[in-house]
């Protein structure tokens, strides 16, 4: 199989469940991950054949993408924030969202120290290793109710030697003996009514219990995280939240009364962030 007959099986056997842009992409990455640092060379030639000790690994990639597995759960890894964490099936990927709430609580608290950091839906534990990487002092707990997930997080954790803590627990049952400083979530928030704009892959593989929330209560995590938020931190902590772009002035009004909000953009400009201080 030569460099354009796998690209040709590609574009005729995905086509289904992605667009001519993205199949594109996804040949990058099979090149990337089979060819190494030189795979540009060794697609110059499309003419070319595969190696036959690499064909194996490509055609069980396009079969793996035809069965909609996403590609990170075929290479095992996803990269987030420089990071090269694991991933597979029973946990959410990292999405490139999610690494500008961390961009967002790292300007405001790099330069501190001896902070108490919750992660709660901490999921593959994304979030709290690219935080300790750069609050290199700081005391980082992770919640999540999915002990699959757990599992990847304390994996990665044990990769970077990051030390942090990880407890199995429904958020809307954790009651934690300490206060913390900094909050940070991204919770369940998309709603059943949106499955239709998700991609096959998410909906067929990726974990509903991290990803969607109720048309008739989608505020239900935001609602708890209030309620820990007020009653678990310091009266200086700040919460940063990823969050359903249609339901900004939902959370507004959830959130304003009581608390400082502040609002972000994510890179398709759409809102996706809010920052939550404490009224003095």
């Amino acid at each position: 199989m030569s460099i354009q007959e796998f690209e040709n099986k590609c574009f005729r056997e995905l086509d289904f469940l992605y667009s001519n842009q993205e199949i594109t992409s996804l040949c990058k990455y099979a090149y990337q991950e089979y060819f190494g640092d030189h795979w540009p060379s060794e697609i110059s030639d499309k003419r070319r054949e595969i190696r036959s000790d690499k064909q194996k690994l490509f055609e069980n990639y396009l079969n793996q993408l035809t069965l909609g597995n996403p590609y990170q759960y075929i290479f095992g890894y996803t990269e987030f924030y420089g990071l090269r964490l694991k991933v597979g099936e029973g946990v959410l990927i990292p999405r490139p969202e999610t690494e500008q709430l961390v961009d967002w609580v790292l300007e405001d608290f790099e330069a501190l120290g001896n902070l108490r950091v919750l992660d709660a839906c901490c999921g593959s534990g994304a979030i709290s290793i690219a935080l300790s990487k750069h609050l290199e002092s700081a005391r980082i707990t992770g919640v999540d109710i999915s002990e699959q997930a757990l599992k990847y997080a304390v994996e990665n954790d044990e990769i970077y030697q990051s030390n942090l803590q990880w407890i199995k627990q429904d958020l809307f049952d954790f009651k934690p003996e300490v206060k913390f400083d900094v909050i940070v979530s991204n919770p369940p928030y998309v709603r059943d009514l949106e499955k239709k704009e998700m991609h096959l892959n998410v909906l067929g593989k990726e974990p509903h219990t991290a990803l969607f929330v109720s048309d008739n209560d989608p505020l239900v995590f935001y609602e708890r995280l209030r309620y820990i938020f007020n009653q678990c931190t310091q009266d200086h902590a700040v919460m940063y939240l990823e969050c359903n772009q249609y339901l900004k002035q939902d959370l507004i009004d959830l959130y304003s009364p009581e608390f400082i909000v502040e609002s972000r953009d994510d890179f398709r400009m759409n809102f996706r962030m809010l920052k939550l201080s404490k009224k003095q």
